[in-house]
């Protein structure tokens, strides 16, 4: 075979052939895409896991989404995300006064609550007369004396509120067969009202020996406690001249001793 011949016979057996395009950085090109973005790939799937792992490992978030799951109220759920959000609800401020409340009444309380009142309630009582003091003793200790002094158009006077406690054991027979007692009168709530009349010697500037009167109203309580109101027809402890009649009179002697805001306990 001559070299013509061997020629030809190649010519023909790749006659049919594409012809050979190869480009070498073209190609180098294309596989450095494709490795980029499989590197992507995998740092976008990496940093997911990552992130799911995170979330679930937090102490409560499940604990957390049962409980706004159960909770009562309104509760706004997204689509497309497994994410639930409770409306808060504000709190609503009570449009109601605080209770008012008062003291546990004691010796302590009572010393210093009956000298204020007293000299409010007499205001009532005696409203054309003018209250000058108002202090409290305690003799025997268990029991409370109110002295309220006053002014009023005759002259200067007192009034005497004695307060004894129901654990003193006294009774009104005991109280009315030493003092003397008129009638008793019987209230509504089951208590009994008595008065006593007593004179004293009341020392005279002009040099008589007048004697000096004392009205004492005592309030026999429910509960066993006495409340005595005692108006003077002179100033005590004797001081001034005498008085006609006493400074105040039944009623409103009784008016003092029924208030049941004067109260030893």
């Amino acid at each position: 075979m001559s070299e013509a011949d061997l020629r030809e016979g190649l010519r023909a057996a790749v006659g049919d052939e594409p012809p050979l395009d190869f480009d070498a950085d073209e190609l180098i090109r294309r596989a450095q895409h494709v490795r980029r973005r499989r590197r992507a790939l995998v740092a976008v799937a990496v940093a997911t896991l990552a992130l799911t792992g995170t979330v679930l490992a937090l102490p409560g978030v499940l604990d957390q989404r049962r409980t706004v799951d159960a909770a009562d109220g309104p509760v706004l759920t997204t689509t497309g995300a497994a994410t639930t959000t409770r409306t808060p609800v504000p709190a609503q401020a009570s449009t109601s006064p605080p209770a008012l409340i008062r003291p546990p009444a004691t010796a302590g309380t009572a010393k210093s609550h009956v000298p204020l009142y007293l000299s409010k309630k007499f205001v009532e009582v005696a409203p054309y007369a003018k209250v000058v003091s108002a202090e409290t003793t305690g003799s025997p200790p268990e029991q409370l004396y109110a002295w309220l002094s006053f002014v009023d158009g005759v002259g200067a006077s007192r009034v005497l509120v004695r307060l004894v406690p129901s654990s003193s054991g006294v009774t009104r027979g005991e109280y009315c067969a030493e003092a003397g007692c008129e009638e008793p009168v019987l209230r509504a709530d089951g208590s009994y009202v008595t008065s006593t009349w007593r004179t004293t010697a009341v020392p005279d500037p002009k040099g008589a020996d007048p004697q000096g009167v004392m009205h004492t109203v005592s309030h026999f309580r429910v509960d066993g406690s006495v409340v005595e109101a005692t108006g003077f027809g002179y100033e005590p402890p004797a001081d001034g001249e005498a008085r006609e009649q006493v400074a105040l009179g039944y009623e409103q002697l009784v008016s003092l001793a029924t208030d049941p805001d004067l109260a030893a306990s």
